[in-house]
């Protein structure tokens, strides 16, 4: 297992992968961007309902959060993009190379080979953790400690809505990949065969 952190690259860089099979078949990711964006926009809806609730419903409208300290939770959130990535990588077995590259400053992970259906599903959605997490605990701790609560109201917020493209993928996959195939990165996007 090799993890390969390439760092900043160009805006044409071209992800190393292993050679495709000559019958393998681009998943079409039709609409990848809206779909995207809706899937975004219902994680943050989802955090902002999670803030209503703890601060209406269980705290008689009294503020949980002290607002001076979103910008900390922001840089925290976006801190966390970095690990975002590394979940991505867990797991895929040790075969091929997991690599971290920033592009367009943004960071994105891929695995040179090919893995299950499973394991793919599993890859985009693992990320999910850094949403799913901080806003647990953000509703279980108590409402009077408001730092706590802002950052991690603001950086799970941010963990939920920044898997967006990943929780389309996951979706298109278990939609369109046929049982039993494998998928990998190709030249153009996701392939299966």
């Amino acid at each position: 297992m090799m993890y390969k952190f390439i760092g900043f690259v160009d805006a044409d860089y071209k992800y190393e992968h292993e050679p495709l099979p000559d019958d393998a078949k681009l998943i079409k990711m039709e609409g990848l961007n809206t779909k995207s964006f809706i899937a975004g926009l219902i994680g943050i809806l989802i955090g902002y309902g999670l803030l209503i609730l703890k601060q209406y419903c269980l705290n008689n409208g009294k503020s949980v959060l002290n607002k001076p300290f979103i910008l900390l939770g922001t840089v925290v959130g976006a801190l966390l993009l970095l690990v975002h990535e590394l979940l991505h990588l867990i797991p895929y077995p040790s075969k091929g190379d997991k690599n971290i590259v920033i592009k367009n400053w943004t960071p994105c992970a891929y695995y040179t080979g090919a893995v299950s259906k499973g394991v793919f599903i599993i890859s985009s959605l693992l990320p999910v953790l850094l949403g799913v997490v901080p806003l647990l605990v953000f509703m279980l701790i108590p409402a009077s400690n408001d730092v706590i609560n802002t950052i991690l109201w603001t950086a799970g917020t941010i963990g939920l809505a920044s898997p967006a493209r990943d929780y389309v993928e996951a979706w298109i996959c278990l939609i369109k990949v046929p049982p039993g195939c494998r998928i990998q990165s190709g030249d153009g996007g996701f392939y299966y065969y």
